[in-house]
């Protein structure tokens, strides 16, 4: 396969990811904003504000706009595809971080989350030209 053929299917592979992200993101937060997830005593106490509002709109700020602006970037090959997908992917993993040091809760998805952030940060990075040399025997 030629490099760029390389490249295309990893631009596709990321605005797909990414887009996924951000469409999750954006309904969590409408989710979280309109009261239809119930966060939990303990853990809707430890809110800040103790309102769900501004956890909603964070995450659509911080999650969903780097997300799909990453999306929309790898979709059309624009100009700073890799920054973009490199600093979405350390957004999502920093606000989960964040949660968990803030809100004090674990709940199953988050590693997946983590995951998804990693592996947008990754590709980023590869898409960027600092790919790990391969050693040859």
């Amino acid at each position: 396969m030629k490099e760029s053929d390389h490249r295309t299917v990893t631009h596709s592979g990321l605005a797909l990811l990414t887009g996924c992200v951000a469409v999750i993101a954006f309904g969590g937060a409408v989710g979280l904003a309109a009261g239809l997830f119930e966060p939990g005593t303990v853990t809707g106490e430890r809110l800040p504000s103790g309102n769900p509002a501004l956890p909603a709109l964070v995450l659509a700020l911080v999650v969903g706009v780097p997300m799909t602006a990453a999306a929309v970037r790898a979709a059309t090959g624009r100009a700073h595809t890799a920054e973009l997908a490199m600093l979405a992917g350390a957004l999502l993993v920093g606000l989960t971080g964040a949660q968990l040091l803030v809100v004090r809760a674990f709940s199953w998805p988050q590693p997946l989350v983590v995951v998804a952030g990693l592996v947008v940060f990754a590709t980023g990075w590869r898409l960027h030209g600092h790919a790990p040399v391969r050693a040859t025997h």
